[in-house]
């Protein structure tokens, strides 16, 4: 019995210092969260609590709705859009392609570069000076130049564009792997039975490729709800907040406008909107997955 309390005794010592740390790096910041954004903090005193006036603000709050709305929107597009044609390009680029291992390169390379470098590239290829406008010149389409990243209509959907651009390299990968990871006997098995090609992905290969479709999902999905670098560098949220997401909203709230408590309250907002949309897309994809 003494050596089972030992035991048991270093097992809990052995757990202290990761739960100090969790308590530090986690515990202690949303507490203390959670209590700033009850108050009027303006990132230096709290002069008034306030209580829940910060979040009913935020309920009639235009800006972070609109923030909101085009998050939404850029997950939504990635999802509905960005994923079914990154299965596509996966499908297609698992054949015997002559040169697939050089577009397989091609469709990555983007990944590789920073976010600030994408972000300067693109504001100079869609500018009204830009690249983009002087190829429609040479095309003879010069009426429809435009300031396409300076346009209420075009802003955001060319920050979906750019985005569309930069993360499907990443999603074709592990689509591929997918691909390469389910037995070549179950499709031999499908041709001798005399099953067709679509019906052989629909039955076959998209139901194996479910979990990682939830990888993929996942991914898009936290990466649209944080998307801050991009249209920050590349439109500052402008113009006027066509182009404003939730993270550079709060990033304004507090850093612009000192309305630290305000930012806060709209940070913890954004975190359960951000735990409740992914537990239920985990919970929805999980449950389409089979196994092989």
């Amino acid at each position: 019995m003494g050596f089972e309390k030992k035991l048991s005794l270093q097992r809990l010592l052995m757990i202290v210092p990761a739960f100090v740390l969790f308590t530090v790096f986690v515990i202690y910041p949303f507490a203390s969260g959670l209590y700033y954004s009850l108050t009027n903090w303006d990132g230096i005193t709290v002069t008034k609590f306030i209580g829940l006036d910060n979040y009913l603000r935020l309920a009639q709050d235009r800006v972070f709705i609109k923030a909101a709305m085009n998050t939404f929107l850029v997950c939504g597009v990635g999802i509905l859009i960005g994923n079914p044609i990154a299965i596509l390009l996966a499908v297609l680029l698992n054949q015997n392609l002559k040169f697939k291992g050089v577009l397989r390169s091609a469709f990555y390379i983007p990944n590789v570069m920073s976010m600030m470098a994408v972000s300067v590239l693109w504001t100079l290829i869609l500018r009204y000076e830009g690249l983009f406008n002087a190829l429609m010149d040479i095309l003879g389409l010069g009426n429809l130049k435009k300031d396409w990243i300076g346009d209420f209509n075009t802003v955001m959907p060319s920050i979906i564009i750019i985005l569309f651009w930069l993360g499907t390299g990443v999603s074709i990968i592990i689509y591929l792997a997918g691909l390469n990871s389910i037995p070549t006997e179950i499709h031999e098995a499908a041709i001798v039975d005399g099953v067709k090609p679509w019906s052989s992905f629909r039955h076959i290969t998209f139901p194996l490729l479910m979990p990682f479709i939830t990888i993929n999902v996942f991914l898009g999905l936290t990466g649209g709800l944080k998307l801050f670098d991009l249209p920050y560098v590349m439109t500052g949220g402008g113009p006027g907040h066509a182009s404003d997401t939730i993270a550079l909203v709060i990033y304004g709230y507090a850093f612009k406008s000192n309305l630290y408590g305000y930012a806060t309250a709209a940070g913890i907002v954004f975190m359960m909107m951000i735990l409740a949309i992914t537990l239920i897309q985990l919970k929805v994809t999980r449950s389409r997955e089979v196994d092989y």
